[in-house]
C-alpha cells in the first residue's frame, strides 16, 4: 500500500489517513501481528530495563503507552516503538554516575530525561528539521552500537560470573575486576549463565520458530531452580529478579527541578539524535519493502509525543525497534492497529506471567543480555567498512573507543569526525580532464584517460561544490593548469556535476577569469545549472567573468572556442581533437599548412630539400618526404634517399615523416602521395634545361605535377635558396588572387619577410582595374601586420614577373594557376611554364581553392 500525502489535518493527525483503510480483513491481520509482538516484547522489555538500570517492569511500561502514541502520530504503518538496546545503554551510561541505578532518585532522573528527549524530538519535528538525522552516519551508528554492546556485556559481568562489582564501574575497571576476582567466580551462577546462553544460541540456530529469549529464560530458570532445590539458595548464591507488578503502567511525574534538568539536558540531546536515527532508519528500511512513503518530520513528531506522554506513564526513553518492527511486518500487519493490539496484549500477558518473574535468576538475564550484546555487533558491516575505506574505519574505531570511555563522547566524536571528513572531501571537488566525445554529433565529453588533449584549451569536468571550503583548492587547481603548460591559457569547465557555488567560490572564478584574460585566454563554462547561473547574475559575477563565457547544454562549445585559439600553435598542432581542427582552417581564417617534399635523391634534389626544410621550420610543421621507385626491389635505394633527407631535416630541427611509393609513372605517384597526405604545398625540384628549349623550361614532369596536383606546388630549381629577402606576389584580379594573397600572407608571417604586390596593365582600363586589385591585396596583407609595397608595370605578365623579381631581388615568387576553363588553362600553363623556367629562385604556384561542395565533402571525410 502506498500512502498518499494527505491534507494538513492528516499531517496533524496521521491516523486519519489509515483509519478508513481498516477492514475486517486488515483487523484480523493486525490482531495476529499484535499478539506476536506482545510475546516478543516481554523478554526484551525486561532485558532492556535491566540494561538501563531500571526495575524490569519499566521496560514493559515503555512498550505500552509510548508505543500506542507513536503509532497514532508517526508516519510509518509498521514501526513499533518501545525500549531498545542502544537507548537503554545510553540511559544507563548517562545517569548511572549521578544516582544509584534502580533507586527512586535514578528513576526520577530517567523520567526527566525521557520528557526532555520527547520535547526535543517534538520541536525538531515541528521545525521540519528531520534532515538532522542524516548527519549521524551509518559508520558512526555501527561503531556506537558495537561499543554499546560491549558496555551491555560489561554491565552484566557481575551477574554472569557472580562476582561483586559496584554499579557504574567504568568498562576498563570492570575488565580489571574480572581479572582480580577470577578466583571468586561463583560456579553455580556461572553454570546458570552458560546454560541460558547455550540454550539461546541453540534455539536461535535450530529452532527458529521459537522465540530464543523466552526459551533461554525458561530453561535458565528451570536449571537455576533445580540447583536451588539440590544445593539450597544460600549455597548456590543464585539471586532472582523478583515478581513483576501486574497491571497498567502507574502514573508518574518527571522531576522538573533545575538541578535535574541540568543533569539530564546533555544526555537528552545525545539520546534525541540517537533515538531519531534509529526510528527514521528502521521506518525507511521497512518502507522499502512495504512501498510506503515515510515523512521524517512526522516521525519526529510521533516519537516526541510518545516520549513526552511516556514520561507520565512510567516509561523511559523509547524509539523504533528493528526486531519488533520487522516481526510486525512479517506477521502481516497492515495498519498501526497492530502496534496498539500488541500494547494491549502485553498488559494481558503481564497479568499472567508477572508472578513467574520471581523464578527468573539474574544470571539467566545476564546470559540473555550477552546474547543481545553479541547480536548488536554488526561484524559484516564492520569488516566491509574496514576493507573499503580506511577513513571510515578510523571513524568507526574512534566512535567505538569513545563509546567505551564515555557514551556521549563516543557519538559526538563520531559525528564530529564524520562531518570533518565530509568537509575535507567536499573541500576538494573532483576536477578531471576530459575531451570531446568521439561520436559523430556528440555534445558531451569523456575522460581524457591518456587521450590527447588540446595544447591551448584545457577542458575539465567539475563534480562537487565551489564553496568557501573549496575555494583555495579550486583556485590552486586552475592555476596549476597553466603552470604545467603555459600554452593552456584557456580553461573550459563542464559543470553538469557542479552542484553549488557560494560567494567565495564566485569570487575565485571571477578572479581566475580576469587572470586568464590577462594571459590572453579565458575561463568558460558549459552546462552550468540555472541556480548557479542566477547566483552569479545576482552578484554581478557574470559580467566579471564575461557574458560570452557561458554555454548552455547541446552547444558546440568546442567549435565556438576553437576560433579563440592561437593559430600559430594550431598550425603545428598534431592532436586536433576538435572537429574544426580537421577542417583545414586555422583560427585566424587561414588554411592549415601541410608540406610534402618529393625527392629523387639526385644532386638536383638538394635545393628543394633545403627550401622545403626551411619552409617547414618557419611554419613549425612536420615535413612529409616522399620518394618513388618502380618496384619493392628498389626499396633499399629509396630508404637511402629518404634517410638523407631525414637527416638533413633533423639537423635543422624539423620533424619529418618518410613516405615510400611504388609504381609508374613517378608523376602519378607523387600526385597520389599529395592527395593521400592531404598536403597543402608540394615541393618539387627542377633539373637544368636540355637542348636549349627556352620556351618550356619547366619540364614535362613538373608541368604535369602542377596540373594534376590537388594542392599548391612549389618548384625549386637547382639554383634556388631558402628565401631571406623579399617575396613577390603576382595578382591579376581573378578570383584565385584572393587565395594567392592568403598563401603569401601565411608565408610572409611565418618567415617575417616583406611582400611586393605586382600587377601587369597595358592600358588605362587595365591599370585602373589593377590599382583597385592591388589596393585590396595590400589591405589584406597589412591587416596581418605584413610590410608590403606594390608595383604596376606595363608588360606581359610573364615578363613583368621575371624582370620585377630580378630587379627587387625576390627569392620567392608566388603566382596563380587557375585551371577551370579550357583557354585559361592553356594560358595559365604557358605563363607558369615561362615564369618557372625564367627564374633562378623558388616559385610557388597557387592552385584554385576547392568549390564549396568539394570543401564540405572533404571536411566530412576528415571528421
Amino acid at each position: 500500500m502506498k500512502r498518499s500525502s494527505g491534507l494538513s489535518l492528516g499531517k496533524l493527525l496521521p491516523f486519519l489517513l489509515w483509519w478508513p483503510l481498516v477492514t475486517r480483513r486488515t483487523l484480523k491481520d493486525d490482531l495476529i501481528a499484535g499478539i506476536t509482538g506482545a510475546l516478543i516484547v516481554l523478554p526484551q522489555g525486561v532485558a532492556f530495563a535491566t540494561i538501563a538500570g531500571l526495575p524490569p517492569q519499566y521496560g514493559l511500561y515503555a512498550a505500552m503507552i509510548p508505543a500506542i502514541v507513536a503509532a497514532l502520530f508517526g508516519s510509518s504503518w509498521h514501526l513499533v516503538s518501545g525500549p531498545t538496546t542502544a537507548i537503554s545503554i545510553a540511559v544507563f551510561a548517562a545517569l548511572s554516575h549521578t544516582a544509584d541505578p534502580g533507586s527512586p532518585q535514578y528513576i526520577q532522573l530517567v523520567l526527566t530525561l525521557t520528557f526532555l528527549v520527547g520535547l526535543f524530538q517534538l520541536i525538531l519535528g515541528l521545525a521540519r528539521m528531520g534532515a538532522l538525522v542524516n548527519f549521524i552516519s551509518h559508520t558512526v551508528v555501527i561503531g556506537f552500537t558495537a561499543g554499546a554492546a560491549i558496555l551491555i556485556a560489561a554491565s552484566q559481568v557481575k551477574n554472569f560470573f557472580g562476582i561483586a562489582i559496584p554499579r557504574g564501574t567504568p568498562f576498563y575497571e570492570i575488565v580489571h575486576q574480572l581479572w582480580v576476582q577470577f578466583d571468586a567466580i561463583n560456579p553455580w551462577v556461572l553454570s546458570v549463565s552458560l546454560v541460558t546462553l547455550a540454550t539461546g544460541i541453540l534455539t536461535k540456530r535450530y529452532l527458529k520458530k521459537i522465540p530464543y529469549m523466552i526459551a533461554a529464560m525458561v530453561v535458565g530458570s528451570l536449571f537455576a531452580e533445580a540447583l536451588v532445590l539440590w544445593q539450597g539458595k544460600a549455597a548456590t548464591g543464585i539471586v532472582t529478579v523478583g515478581a513483576l507488578p501486574a497491571g497498567l503502567p502507574p502514573l508518574s511525574m518527571p522531576d522538573f527541578s533545575l538541578a535535574s534538568l541540568k543533569t539530564a539536558l546533555g544526555p537528552a540531546l545525545v539520546i534525541t539524535m540517537l533515538a531519531l536515527t534509529e526510528a527514521v532508519s528502521i521506518s525507511r528500511a521497512i518502507a522499502v519493502r512495504s512501498e510506503q512513503r515515510i515523512d521524517g518530520n512526522q516521525e519526529f513528531i510521533g516519537q516526541g509525543l510518545s516520549n513526552i506522554v511516556g514520561s507520565f506513564f512510567s516509561g523511559y526513553a523509547s524509539s523504533g525497534s528493528f526486531n519488533r518492527s520487522g516481526v510486525n511486518y512479517e506477521a502481516g500487519a497492515k495498519t498501526p492497529l497492530a502496534t496498539i493490539f500488541a500494547s494491549v496484549g502485553l498488559v494481558l500477558v503481564l497479568l499472567v506471567v508477572a508472578p513467574l518473574a520471581a523464578y527468573l535468576p539474574n544470571a539467566a538475564m545476564a546470559g540473555i543480555l550477552f546474547l543481545v550484546a553479541w547480536g548488536l555487533i554488526d561484524f559484516h558491516h564492520i569488516g566491509h567498512i574496514w576493507h573499503t575505506s580506511k577513513a571510515e574505519a578510523a571513524i568507526l574505531a574512534a566512535t567505538f573507543t569513545g563509546t567505551l570511555i564515555n557514551l556521549e563522547l563516543g557519538i559526538f566524536l563520531g559525528v564530529f569526525l564524520s562531518l570533518l571528513m565530509f568537509l575535507y572531501r567536499t573541500s576538494k571537488p573532483e576536477i578531471v580532464p576530459v575531451v570531446p566525445a568521439p561520436e559523430e554529433g556528440a555534445y558531451h565529453f569523456v575522460r581524457a584517460k591518456g587521450r590527447p588533449e588540446c595544447p591551448q584549451l584545457r577542458i575539465v569536468r567539475v563534480t562537487g561544490s565551489f564553496y568557501f571550503g573549496a575555494a583555495s583548492y579550486v583556485q590552486a587547481a586552475l592555476q596549476q593548469i597553466d603552470e604545467d603548460n603555459p600554452q593552456q591559457k584557456s580553461v573550459l569547465l563542464t559543470c553538469s556535476g557542479l552542484s553549488y557555488i557560494d560567494i567565495a567560490g564566485a569570487e575565485v572564478l571571477a578572479q581566475e577569469a580576469r587572470r586568464r584574460r590577462r594571459l590572453g585566454g579565458g575561463l568558460y563554462f558549459y552546462r552550468l545549472n540555472q541556480t548557479n547561473m542566477q547566483m552569479l547574475r545576482q552578484g554581478g559575477y557574470d559580467h566579471e567573468i564575461g557574458e560570452g563565457a557561458f554555454f548552455p547544454v547541446m552547444t558546440n562549445v568546442a567549435g565556438a572556442l576553437y576560433w579563440t585559439l592561437n593559430p600559430n600553435i594550431c598550425r603545428t598542432c598534431k592532436t586536433r581533437i576538435f572537429r574544426e581542427c580537421n577542417a583545414g582552417i586555422l583560427p585566424d581564417g587561414f588554411r592549415r599548412q601541410r608540406l610534402l617534399l618529393a625527392t629523387d635523391g639526385s644532386e638536383f634534389s638538394h635545393a628543394p630539400e633545403d627550401v622545403a626544410i626551411a619552409m617547414a621550420r618557419d611554419f613549425g610543421v612536420t615535413l612529409d618526404i616522399v620518394t618513388v621507385v618502380d618496384t619493392p626491389d628498389d626499396d633499399e635505394i629509396a630508404r637511402v634517399r629518404l634517410a638523407q633527407a631525414e637527416r638533413k631535416a633533423a639537423i635543422a630541427g624539423v620533424a619529418s615523416e618518410p613516405l615510400l611509393r611504388h609504381g609508374k609513372p613517378a608523376v602519378a605517384q607523387v600526385v597520389a602521395a599529395a592527395k593521400a597526405a592531404d598536403s597543402n604545398i608540394l615541393v618539387i625540384g627542377r633539373r637544368p634545361p636540355r637542348g636549349g628549349m627556352k620556351e618550356r623550361l619547366v619540364g614535362d614532369n613538373a608541368l604535369q605535377i602542377i596540373l594534376g596536383s590537388p594542392c599548391h606546388v612549389l618548384i625549386a630549381n637547382w639554383q634556388a635558396q631558402p628565401w631571406k629577402k623579399r617575396i613577390l606576389m603576382a595578382t591579376d584580379g581573378w578570383p584565385i588572387s584572393a587565395t594567392i594573397a592568403e598563401v603569401t600572407a601565411q608565408i610572409a608571417k611565418a618567415s617575417g619577410l616583406p611582400v611586393t604586390v605586382l600587377a601587369a596593365a597595358n592600358n588605362e582600363a587595365e591599370r585602373a582595374k589593377a590599382e583597385e586589385d592591388v589596393a585590396e591585396k595590400l589591405g589584406l596583407l597589412r591587416v596581418e601586420g605584413i610590410a608590403c609595397d606594390s608595383l604596376i608595370v606595363a608588360k606581359p605578365p610573364e615578363r613583368a614577373i621575371i624582370e620585377t623579381a630580378q630587379e627587387i631581388g625576390a627569392d620567392l615568387v608566388v603566382i596563380g594557376n587557375d585551371q577551370r576553363k579550357g583557354l585559361s588553362r592553356t594560358l595559365a600553363g604557358q605563363i607558369t611554364d615561362r615564369v618557372v623556367g625564367g627564374l633562378a629562385c623558388a616559385v610557388l604556384v597557387v592552385k584554385r581553392p576547392p568549390e564549396p561542395e568539394e570543401l564540405v565533402a572533404a571536411v566530412r571525410n576528415q571528421a
